[in-house]
């Protein structure tokens, strides 16, 4: 990883994102640029003059967090500041960047914000969503994954770009199936012995699918909704990054992130790793 790219804004999370840039690229060896996007006020019918005193606040406040972070390390640092929409022009900085590094709200830290939700969908390079304060590098990782080779991602994406860190691949098993299976006729007992069956199925090829990491993967198989689940195993066992694909259907795969992993990230309690799926769309 050559190049971090981290959007801040002058809430308390900006810093956050600012100083969890600053320790992955520091890890990696990266150079990183922090980005402040500053939205006009066209539409808010502020005269000229206030315009500009509110423009030059920001960009001084934005070098405060500047100076701020490169005074804690010995990385390059630069800054950039843009002017429009914050989503956007994140999207144009993760062009030319190895990873974007955003927080996921600056209303609620709990939540995934508008423009971080359309940062995820859309930017060319992995994304790195910020919930927590950053202490140190990240310890222990969960990749949801389906078995599916887009799904792979999440997990190479880890092990890349914190490979410190134990990863655990995780599949759900989902439970939806098992209205279709007793509208079909099967009784209860049936159900449950179709489910062990299952499970126990995904365990052999959740084995097999970890072997493309020989050694450095955790398997887990869970009998549950994903999203709830991915959740809930996260706050068991502590972990501090959730890793999903953005993977989509059709030839939204490009751009779209599943129903799932957009869920996912959405309401994880920790930091979560967008990794970008390369595109399979072909023109006819």
């Amino acid at each position: 990883m050559k190049h971090v790219v981290a959007g801040v804004d002058l809430t308390p999370i900006g810093r956050r994102v600012a100083d969890r840039a600053r320790i992955v690229a520091e890890s990696s060896g990266a150079d990183l640029e922090l980005v402040h996007v500053m939205e006009t006020m066209a539409d808010a019918m502020i005269p000229d003059s206030l315009v500009k005193l509110v423009d030059d606040h920001r960009s001084s406040e934005a070098k405060g967090v500047f100076d701020w972070v490169r005074g804690r390390t010995e990385i390059l640092v630069d800054l950039a500041l843009a002017k429009g929409s914050p989503s956007w022009e994140l999207v144009r900085a993760s062009k030319h960047a190895d990873l974007l590094v955003v927080g996921s709200s600056s209303v609620d830290t709990g939540r995934m914000g508008p423009v971080t939700e359309a940062v995820t969908r859309l930017a060319a390079s992995d994304v790195l969503v910020v919930r927590r304060q950053p202490r140190s590098s990240y310890r222990k990782a969960l990749a949801a994954v389906d078995m599916s080779e887009a799904s792979k991602s999440a997990v190479g994406a880890v092990l890349r770009r914190f490979p410190d860190a134990e990863v655990t691949a995780l599949f759900a098993l989902p439970t939806r199936f098992d209205t279709v299976l007793a509208g079909a006729g099967l009784f209860n007992e049936e159900i449950s012995a179709s489910r062990t069956t299952r499970v126990e199925e995904a365990e052999d090829r959740m084995e097999a699918f970890v072997e493309n990491w020989p050694g450095r993967v955790r398997p887990m198989v869970v009998d549950g909704p994903p999203q709830e689940t991915v959740d809930e195993i996260a706050r068991r066992r502590g972990a501090d990054l959730i890793a999903v694909s953005n993977r989509g259907s059709g030839a939204t795969r490009m751009t779209m992130l599943g129903s799932v992993a957009g869920a996912v990230a959405s309401d994880a309690p920790c930091d979560v790793l967008v990794a970008r799926v390369p595109s399979q769309f072909r023109r006819p």
